[in-house]
């Protein structure tokens, strides 16, 4: 499953800490990047509506329940390094899948993962493994991500900002005011994609090479974008994501109820009903929804603990004088 060259040291969570973001150089085996590639180049799709038009195909829910994924939740190189870098227990709540049909498709802006994490609650903590399927080259094809250290800029923001909407869309339709889907769009992204701001985010963006087997780990409040795939061999750039979540995690029905405003009015639907169906009492824990009653072990971030031999039996001896 991992690299056998795949190690973490101290500068590396040091790193993590402070900025939100660390490349995990080698962590994966060809193996599993070659199995993250069967499962999401068959089950990514074109958008179907507003959300993810800027990719070429995509989908929610790869490989939720995919024996070799959740085994992987199981390395216990792999449990170790997450615990290390990121100081929690966690587990694995979602698969991904993300494709850029080159000189076309120009991904996600400036964003962060209000629909991936949008079941938990602002100060919940939370994760992603992100995974290029194939070598990512800065100075050449590209195709890959930028991404703002949150010591420079927090994320954070953006999700209260996500909660705000519902509200004032709802006042502006009853207002008689015009209100479709574009004024929506500039309403969720140009606090972060206007030129101003753009060129700002653009100005502290960090942008890496990626080698087959590398993967970026971030936590929610990283500000990210895609990279567009550019002139080159590659028709087009498929990644994997893995998302992970604190095992404290609560439920936010009011951030759920905020998502499927849009999904309701301007056909802004992400194709997943996980935020919908995970849990369903504000502030559950969410890993002790009844949702993950069958594979909840297997989800969780930790190693297999070792089998303890039972002692042997003695036979008490007499001792003779």
């Amino acid at each position: 499953m991992l690299s056998q060259k795949f190690k973490i040291n101290h500068d590396d969570v040091s790193f993590f800490r402070k900025h939100g973001f660390v490349m995990l150089r080698s962590i994966f085996s060809q193996e599993t990047v070659d199995h993250m590639a069967s499962l999401s180049r068959p089950a990514v799709v074109a958008p179907a509506d507003n959300y993810g038009a800027g990719f070429s195909k995509l989908k929610y829910d790869i490989g939720n329940d995919d024996p070799y994924v959740l085994g992987l939740m199981k390395d216990e190189r792999f449990a170790a390094a997450m615990s290390e870098l990121t100081g929690q227990k966690l587990f694995f709540t979602q698969g991904l899948g993300f494709e850029l049909e080159k000189n076309k498709s120009t991904g996600f802006p400036w964003h962060v993962g209000t629909q991936s994490f949008g079941f938990q609650r602002l100060e919940d903590y939370a994760c992603t493994i992100w995974t290029p399927l194939c070598r990512i080259n800065t100075k050449g094809q590209r195709g890959g991500m930028a991404y703002v250290p949150k010591d420079v800029l927090s994320g954070a923001f953006i999700y209260q900002h996500i909660n705000m909407l519902p509200d004032y869309i709802k006042a502006k339709i009853e207002s008689g005011e015009p209100y479709g889907f574009a004024e929506f769009d500039a309403l969720k992204n140009d606090v972060l994609n206007s030129p101003a701001m753009s060129e700002l985010l653009e100005f502290y963006a960090v942008e890496d090479d990626f080698e087959v087997g590398d993967a970026l780990l971030f936590d929610k409040y990283v500000l990210h974008k895609s990279i567009k795939l550019g002139e080159g061999p590659i028709a087009s750039r498929l990644a994997y994501a893995l998302r992970f979540c604190s095992v404290e995690a609560r439920y936010d029905q009011k951030r759920v109820a905020a998502l499927q405003t849009p999904r309701r009015l301007f056909n802004y639907d992400v194709g997943s009903d996980f935020n919908e169906i995970v849990c369903s009492r504000d502030g559950e824990r969410v890993f002790d929804s009844p949702y993950f009653d069958q594979t909840r072990e297997k989800r969780t971030v930790s190693p297999v603990s070792p089998r303890v031999p039972e002692k042997r039996r003695v036979p008490a001896t007499t001792e003779v004088a």
